[in-house]
């Protein structure tokens, strides 16, 4: 029953996701799908890199006991440039990236000021005699311009690491069916850890919108030309500068409190992922020395 409630839980998040993807796909089709295809290249391109550098090891290994070494060189020349065209196609792909980030994400900044601005103009006048109304408000406004990127973000990188990720399971598996799944054991404390105070934080943020709205109203108070004179004539300057900065003080302490939890739970997490990493590699440096791999063999396990 435990097991059921929590794969249903997962997939009503899951489900979550898709009205912020569907916005992200109505303020530009065009630069999204331009997004996910760097995306995806880029997931593929540092595998071939990788690759190609064990060929180019390998090669020049045999070739220390050949005695045709133009043969040699001309095998080696033939993955460098490979290699280098990889390197440029990855090296573009960044350049590109920069550009379709940057043109994406103002797309969607704009399309969801635009419905934020539609949305205030619908709602009846009594909603904005309501303090839940300005949290609402206030979390869109700081939250619709970037969120709905960074979830196409996570789920593209999904993607990228997945391909990524079946690849190398391939590759481990081919050296001994227990190094996949050691590497999956090391890898699940720190996805515990991230999971867990992701939801910290997002309950944090809802529960102090009021406070973060209060503080945002006395800055605005302490600093427009329209309070000015009232604050000056009636003395209020060190009161209200007292009671924003005790509020600070409190979202500060809280927020602190929140990173030094989660940085101490992922040095734990990568403390284990470290521990478990280094036994795998020390596997495979055993299995070099004995010549069941080849020195290429321990720099592709070793890079990927």
């Amino acid at each position: 029953m435990g097991a059921g409630k929590t794969l249903r839980t997962k997939i009503q998040q899951t489900l979550r996701l898709l009205p912020a993807l569907r916005l992200v796909w109505q303020s530009s089709p065009f630069w999204t799908v331009a997004r996910v295809g760097l995306l995806l290249v880029q997931g593929i391109l540092p595998l071939l890199s990788i690759y190609l550098t064990k060929l180019i090891i390998d090669t020049v290994t045999d070739g220390l006991l050949n005695t045709d070494k133009q043969a040699v060189f001309r095998d080696v020349l033939l993955f460098l440039i490979l290699a280098g065209t990889v390197t440029l196609v990855t090296t573009l792909c960044n350049s590109l990236g920069e550009v379709v980030n940057t043109a994406h994400s103002q797309r969607v900044t704009d399309y969801m000021q635009g419905i934020i601005h539609d949305k205030s103009l619908e709602a009846d006048l009594e909603y904005y005699e309501n303090a839940l109304y300005y949290d609402t408000l206030q979390r869109a406004q700081q939250e619709a311009p970037y969120r709905p990127p960074r979830v196409l973000n996570r789920l593209t990188q999904i993607a990228q690491n997945s391909i990524s990720l079946l690849a190398m399971v391939s590759l481990l598996l081919s050296l001994h069916w227990g190094i996949a799944g050691i590497l999956f054991i090391a890898a699940m404390p720190a996805m515990v850890v991230r999971v867990k105070y992701s939801r910290v934080i997002y309950r944090w943020q809802r529960k102090k919108t009021p406070m973060e709205r209060q503080s945002m109203y006395l800055g605005y108070m302490l600093t427009s030309d329209q309070f000015a004179k009232e604050i000056r004539l009636f003395d209020l300057g060190v009161f209200f500068t007292d009671w924003y900065r005790r509020i600070r003080e409190q979202l500060y302490k809280e927020k602190v409190a929140i990173a030094t939890g989660r940085s101490f739970a992922n040095f734990g997490a990568q403390a284990v992922a470290g521990i478990l990493i280094f036994s795998v590699y020390g596997f495979i440096v055993y299995q070099t020395v004995h010549g069941d791999l080849r020195l290429g063999d321990l720099v592709l396990y070793h890079q990927a």
